[in-house]
């Protein structure tokens, strides 16, 4: 193999903010990191955010400056960025023109949810890239090191389809991660890859990974044992689709179970899949439940693709969280609003259900928590942007919204979900409103783990 120098960087979100929240240890990277690291790669990892944080609006340009220092202190052969999302686009582009600049011979390779949802706007005659990898990336980007054809600045990308990576052993060790700082607030880990659902919302549809890949449960453990012995306030499995095979999911569960580790587990899930099984194991861990709930409107759960039946959906969702609040399960509710085809009518639906739920009990732990629908390229409401235009009267505003040098929160919202729905403001309130309700009927100990949640989670 040549001994290329690799960089791996994560350029940070320019415009984002807080909306770009903040993870020290990044899951995609770690592995990355890892897996090449195995195979004898000299790897590197530069991660901007984490040293440097998310800048206001005003500190882009302190942030674009000590960025470039920060690169220009290293040594390396190729870089190796990842676009993780669309908020990191103008930082990936930002940090790419800077390496070409000034190491005009160092190949520039850029892959995430972004490149496989647009390559294009990595390809595009005049940009920095050499090199857009579509899908996953760690044996396209071993291949691409072992090349003697990979070279920088012709003028224009080429784009790679990346090959899946076999699921057969798990790449996770953070020995030699420069972001392990003494017991770290949270680890992410990875315990499977793809998701079989068509969500209209979400980037994972523009992977091509339709399918489910799984660690052996043997595996899983053997991962969560290695991030125990980091000592984390927290273990957080980041999976798309969290353990979507019953059968593995029970076994996995069961086996937290039966490690009997101290330590509090994170992971988001459908509630729609859980079983009595899946909760007697809740109520023996530590663990808070994240559901991606979405509505509890048939038609918009239909609309989002939640389930093609969305009464039964949502008669599923009811069961579930009246019995994780019975059980005393902490867990926290997404919503999704302001969805395009989303009228007063789905909205209201979804939030009287949360308000009568709240008055009906007199214990409480299921958390609502709304969030505003935002544009993603590579979503379906992105590929199908005609039917949702002519369906429901959709307005799409900033189609780009990644591109622009502002604020770039209101700009992924900014548009007309459904003709005359305007006031989507109005149901956030309620469901805000709830929470100081929610605390006080909140039994003492699920009271201590939400705020130590808060701490640890945001």
């Amino acid at each position: 193999m040549a001994s290329r120098r690799l960089l791996l960087v994560n350029p940070g979100a320019l415009f984002a903010a807080d909306w770009a929240g903040r993870h020290p240890l990044k899951g995609a990277l770690v592995e990355l990191h890892a897996f090449l690291r195995a195979h004898d790669v000299a790897v590197g990892v530069l991660d901007l955010q984490t040293e440097l944080g998310n800048p206001e609006p005003g500190q882009v340009d302190e942030f674009v400056r000590r960025g470039r220092e920060r690169l220009d202190a290293h040594n390396f052969d190729v870089l190796g960025i990842s676009c993780w999302t669309s908020l990191e686009y103008l930082g990936a582009l930002e940090f790419a023109a800077h390496v070409r600049a000034t190491r005009p011979g160092v190949p520039i390779v850029v892959g995430g949810y972004h490149p496989t949802a647009r390559p294009g706007d990595f390809a595009a005659a005049g940009l920095p890239f050499d090199v857009v990898v579509r899908g996953e990336g760690e044996l396209t980007l071993l291949e691409l090191l072992r090349e003697e054809t990979l070279r920088a600045g012709d003028g224009t990308a080429r784009i790679v389809d990346g090959a899946p990576l076999p699921m057969d052993r798990p790449w996770f060790d953070l020995d030699e991660y420069p972001y392990l700082g003494p017991r770290p607030l949270n680890v992410g880990v990875y315990l499977s890859r793809g998701c079989p659902y068509r969500c209209t919302f979400c980037m994972e549809a523009s992977t091509g990974r339709r399918g489910w890949r799984r660690l052996s449960v043997e595996h899983a453990l053997e991962v969560v044992r290695k991030v125990q012995s980091y000592d984390p306030g927290v273990i957080v499995f980041f999976d798309a689709c969290f353990g979507y095979q019953a059968a593995w999911r029970r076994e996995f569960l069961q086996g937290l179970v039966d490690l009997r580790m101290d330590v509090p587990y994170w992971a988001e899930m459908r509630a729609d899949r859980l079983g009595a099984s899946d909760l007697d194991a809740f109520e023996k861990l530590d663990l808070y439940a994240t559901f991606g709930v979405e509505t509890m409107s048939p038609r918009m759960a239909e609309i989002m693709r939640k389930a093609p039946d969305g009464a039964a959906y949502v008669r599923t969702v009811d069961e579930i969280l009246r019995e994780v609040n019975r059980r005393r399960i902490l867990n926290k509710a997404f919503l999704l609003l302001n969805h395009p085809g989303e009228t007063a009518e789905t909205a209201e639906e979804t939030v009287d259900y949360f308000e009568r739920f709240v008055a009906e009990h007199d214990a409480l732990t299921v958390i609502p928590n709304a969030n505003r629908y935002k544009f993603f390229a590579g979503a379906d409401t992105d590929l199908r942007r005609a039917h949702y235009e002519r369906a429901y009267g959709t307005r799409f505003s900033h189609l780009e919204w990644y591109k622009e040098r502002a604020p770039q929160l209101p700009l992924a919202e900014a548009h007309q979900a459904s003709a005359g729905f305007t006031d989507v403001a109005a149901y956030e309130a309620r469901l805000d409103a709830l929470h100081p309700r929610i605390v006080r009927k909140m039994p003492a100990e699920q009271q201590l783990l939400f705020l130590r949640n808060l701490k640890r989670l945001g």
